[in-house]
């Protein structure tokens, strides 16, 4: 294995990666979008946006893998942010470079890589747009142009970062460790704990703007049964799945969290009831469009939501709301799970809603 060498702008590199302030940050739909449209496109059945940092190569989006970063020394795109030109490796056991790699001879088991640089200004190289797959393969120049544009749209999501405005002042907020704390790493979402910083500002903002707000509480159906019938790995793999599944579903500026074990916190800003609706009825359908694939076979998921719609005042607290979220969330699940309950934000009455 050949380590590759460091860029001759590396502190100014790394100085361009850390002022981003994406580094250790949740997962974000507009850049998962762009990695299942590289699997999608290229028919790889790996992809990732990888940001390569002074010690490591950590992936903003990753689609194959449920790692969410590498040691530098082993990265591929460590080799691609040498120059501004892709790197495509056809057969990495035909590679010196790559022949002896632990990425190579052990798991994911690569052979064929294909990488784009991202270059911010004054080609600033801190990344890439890649995609894996564990057969050796050619590139045509019409794919390798799809994923060159592809990584211009990274790249101008990068340049813009247009955050939500808590994501955003979070973010800045916050060093990147004490950031890193505060995400769940099965998930990839913020954890309990940044879900509370994240609805705190939220609440206040609703209160200052004098706008609704929707919190629901989302339960995966037979969690339990999953573990025990299919074993905790494939638990895991669904917990990454409904994850990505629900952010899919949800508005740059919305909010969710792992609360806890299968439990998730979904708070949608400047919601009504009507909006409400239509937010659950999109997710639970798409849950139940998307069976996770395990190690022993695709196994079918449901959810349970329970939810509620208020117009926060000063006076109001929001663990009292959560409160009545909660108790749709119970009343969803005795009444058969695989369906919502929307609760009157004073638990004046409750409209359940059954699955298809």
């Amino acid at each position: 294995m050949i380590l590759p060498p460091r860029p001759k702008n590396e502190t100014e590199r790394l100085q361009s990666l850390k002022s981003l302030g994406i580094l250790d940050t949740p997962l974000e739909e507009r850049f998962e979008r762009i990695t299942r449209i590289v699997c999608n496109s290229l028919r790889v059945p790996i992809s990732a946006i990888s940001l390569v940092d002074d010690k490591r190569q950590w992936f903003k989006s990753v689609q194959g893998l449920s790692v969410t970063e590498t040691p530098r020394e082993m990265a591929f795109c460590a080799h691609t942010i040498l120059s501004d030109e892709p790197v495509i490796v056809p057969d990495a056991l035909e590679d010196e470079r790559f022949v002896k790699n632990p990425l190579v001879t052990g798991d994911p088991k690569i052979r064929f890589y294909a990488g784009y640089p991202l270059v911010l200004e004054n080609n600033l190289r801190i990344g890439t747009l890649c995609a894996i797959d564990q057969q050796p393969r050619e590139m045509s120049n019409d794919l390798l142009s799809i994923l060159q544009d592809l990584t211009e749209m990274v790249r101008s999501e990068l340049s813009s970062l247009a955050l939500s405005r808590s994501n955003q002042e979070l973010r800045d907020e916050l060093r990147q460790a004490e950031r890193a704390a505060l995400i769940d790493p099965l998930s990839r979402l913020w954890n309990r704990a940044g879900g509370e910083k994240m609805i705190e500002r939220e609440w206040t903002a609703a209160i200052r703007d004098r706008t609704s707000i929707s919190i629901a509480m989302l339960d995966i159906d037979h969690f339990k049964a999953i573990n025990d019938n299919h074993g905790h790995d494939a638990g895991d793999e669904v917990i990454r799945n409904v994850s990505r599944t629900v952010l899919s579903c949800l508005r740059p500026h919305d909010v969710i969290c792992r609360w806890g074990g299968e439990e998730f916190l979904i708070l949608l800003a400047d919601c009504k009831n009507e909006n409400l609706t239509h937010a659950l009825d999109r997710i639970l359908q798409t849950i139940r469009n998307v069976p996770v694939e395990t190690e022993t076979g695709l196994v079918s998921i449901t959810a349970s939501i329970g939810a509620c719609t208020i117009s926060p005042t000063a006076p109001d607290n929001f663990s009292d709301q959560l409160k009545i979220a909660d108790k749709a969330l119970y009343a969803a699940k005795n009444n058969g799970r695989n369906q919502y309950v929307i609760a009157d934000a004073h638990c004046a009455g409750a409209r359940s809603v059954a699955a298809e």
